[in-house]
């Protein structure tokens, strides 16, 4: 079993739409993908993906790293997104939530096995990043895993500011929980009032010391 990038998206609000706006949705999901991966210069044809309907998780082939799908392909789909919904009501808008994480991955006979998979899933069902799309009403909302922020992010390997990014908790990953997200083209995530996570933000970092 190899670490392989994976991640996870998802249709906000596709269990509560009709069947034949399902359909619509699965359509619209699986064409913005594909348009994100070509304008990204991703080869999507070979993605490892698993359909769930509402969602899609996808093992990325080896060499495809976390950097490119949290920049240039993150800003793809917001953009593809963005141009689909530009003329349509917020109640018939696409919307979606990303997760992004790094981790052990392989194929099973029924799916994905290892720990990465089961961490890029629950981090895309998140409640945090359900309610923050909500009160935030932007087409998209993308959560990242520790391992990916501390290694991707904080360590300035995309164009990413971590100030940008709200910590949140996600206890169905146990001691491992904490995540980061952010809304591409929206509002800062640390102005939205999202509950039960007032208690979780970090403290305000202390300036550096000045030497002596």
């Amino acid at each position: 079993m190899s670490y392989r990038t994976v991640m996870a998206v998802a249709l906000q609000g596709y269990e509560a739409a009709p069947q034949n706006v399902q359909a619509v949705l699965q359509e619209t999901l699986v064409e913005c993908l594909r348009a994100a991966a070509r304008n990204a210069d991703l080869d999507a044809e070979h993605w490892d993906g698993q359909s769930s309907g509402s969602g899609r998780l996808v093992v990325l082939p080896p060499g495809v790293s976390a950097e490119v799908l949290v920049g240039r392909f993150v800003r793809e789909l917001n953009a593809e997104l963005r141009g689909r919904n530009r003329l349509l009501s917020r109640d018939a808008r696409t919307r979606m939530r990303l997760a992004i994480h790094h981790g052990p991955a392989a194929a099973g006979a029924n799916g994905h096995t290892g720990t990465g998979p089961v961490v890029v899933a629950r981090l895309c069902d998140a409640d945090p990043l359900r309610g923050a799309l909500d009160e935030a009403g932007t087409d998209l909302a993308v959560i990242v895993s520790a391992f990916v922020f501390r290694g991707s992010i904080e360590s300035g390997m995309t164009s990413l500011d971590a100030g940008d990014l709200r910590r949140v908790r996600v206890p169905e990953l146990g001691e491992d929980g904490d995540a980061w997200f952010w809304l591409p083209g929206g509002p800062d995530p640390n102005a939205l009032d999202l509950e039960g996570e007032a208690e979780e933000q970090p403290p305000p970092r202390e300036p550096p010391a000045s030497p002596p």
